[in-house]
């Protein structure tokens, strides 16, 4: 050709200057409706997470409660109904299961062929006989013990040999503690020989001057909420002095992890729906640093990355959505107070900040009223959660969405291919035309060269 190029180089590059500016149009879509898709995908997980949280918030992470206990003649465990006060705990006894023993010469002292053993712990006992148990006149003390643990209806007795060097001694000890569980062994109905080691006996205290007894030293719910194990018997005068209170520490957590969850969201929102300068990009990029330092079981990334910052800024849902957490937070809590009285302010910036000592004050004056902020019908847990409940619901606002979102992306991706055939189409008809003149043209040349 004249031009000194191939018929198929002219089309190709025919084509791609007409089809130029519908591909960068196509694109462009195609690449702002994934984004978006992305952007809805982690404000799912970030609204989803921040509901999570709310729900834990909203279960036992105000109601903890501590125990002390100023000896150790007790170990205290509280449940989180248990209420705050301070006990006197005098322990006069404890509970102990009873234990005998009989003396044989050795181990392997043969046992006598008739006669039948009885053992009785708390009226319930069994039978062995020696007619069976030694028919072969061999069975020893050992075969005593086994047969006494082993036995099927065993009363709730242990057996076991003590060698005392000269001669052993069986032992038999109670699996439970208390008065009732005494133990006896007779042999034919008759006393064996036995002797008492460990007297069986309930355990015996007093709580702020009530007398209590138990069977056992584990007393569970004595105080609503309070388990005591008794460990040691007091002496004659002393007492220990338990304090039951609630858990600061574990309440003052809570709240800040309210306000923890709050910035989150509020900080996402503000990114993924306004445009932002280059000082917002390093404070993302500083958060994503911290996030990677962070031990996150999140399988997912949740952070808002730089080419997806504004992209749902034209969504005046979601800004809503954002102005109506906030109004939430501004107004009382059932109780009538707000979250400025204990520490909590709203800067510039729209994120939450905590007044630690204010917070602290707070608790330690009125943990309950607190609690009621967060967590009493009406609450502020109750309020963000309905405000966000509509958007992560099933076929929710985010779900419908990200299904309009991806029925745009199929027909960009159908718009796509439909133009791929258009100029397939366009570059075969433009081929053909260009090799038509490209013969018309060397048949001249090689006509000219005969004159």
């Amino acid at each position: 050709m004249i031009s000194g190029m191939s018929a198929a180089s002219f089309a190709e590059q025919l084509v791609a200057a007409e089809r130029m500016s519908k591909d960068a149009l196509f694109k462009n879509n195609l690449d702002n409706s994934k984004a978006q898709i992305d952007a809805y995908k982690i404000l799912e997980r970030t609204l989803n997470k921040m509901t999570s949280n709310l729900e834990n918030l909203n279960g036992d992470a105000f109601e903890g409660k501590t125990s002390e206990i100023s000896d150790d003649s007790a170990i205290i465990t509280v449940d989180s109904d248990a209420p705050a006060g301070v006990y006197d705990l005098y322990v006069k006894q404890l509970a102990q299961a009873h234990q005998i023993t009989k003396s044989f010469t050795s181990e392997d002292e043969i046992l006598p062929t008739t006669g039948v053993v009885s053992i009785d712990v708390g009226g319930n006992s069994i039978n062995i006989d020696m007619a069976e148990l030694n028919a072969s006149g061999n069975a020893t003390v050992s075969d005593l013990r086994d047969a006494i643990n082993n036995h099927p209806d065993n009363p709730g007795v242990t057996a076991s040999l003590v060698r005392t060097g000269g001669q052993v001694e069986l032992m038999l000890t109670s699996d439970e503690t208390g008065k009732d569980n005494i133990v006896t062994m007779e042999m034919d109905d008759i006393d064996w020989g036995t002797q008492e080691r460990i007297k069986a006996q309930d355990a015996e205290f007093t709580l702020n001057g009530i007398d209590i007894t138990s069977s056992s030293n584990y007393l569970d719910n004595v105080i609503d909420g309070v388990n005591i194990e008794l460990k040691k018997a007091h002496n004659v005068g002393e007492s220990a002095t338990i304090t039951i209170g609630n858990d600061t520490e574990g309440t003052e957590k809570a709240v800040n992890d309210f306000v923890d969850s709050f910035n989150e969201l509020m900080t996402q929102l503000n990114q993924l729906t306004r445009s932002m300068g280059s000082s917002v990009l390093d404070d993302i990029n500083d958060d994503k640093d911290k996030d990677d330092d962070d031990e996150d079981d999140d399988d997912e990334n949740s952070s808002v990355g730089e080419d997806q910052i504004g992209i749902l800024k034209g969504d005046s849902s979601l800004r809503m959505l954002q102005n109506n957490i906030r109004n939430a937070i501004f107004d009382e809590a059932p109780n009538g107070m707000r979250l400025s009285d204990i520490g909590i302010e709203m800067g510039r910036d729209g994120k939450l900040s905590v007044d630690d000592e204010k917070l602290s004050q707070a608790i330690s004056s009125d943990s309950e009223a607190i609690k009621e902020m967060f967590t009493a019908d009406g609450s502020y847990i109750d309020r963000i959660d309905s405000i966000i409940d509509p958007f992560t619901k099933n076929n929710g606002y985010i779900d419908l969405k990200q299904k309009n979102l991806d029925s745009q992306v199929e027909q960009i991706e159908d718009n796509m291919s439909r133009h791929d055939q258009r100029m397939s189409q366009r570059y075969q008809i433009l081929l053909t035309q260009f090799t038509a003149m490209e013969n018309t043209i060397n048949k001249l040349n090689t006509a000219s060269g005969l004159f």
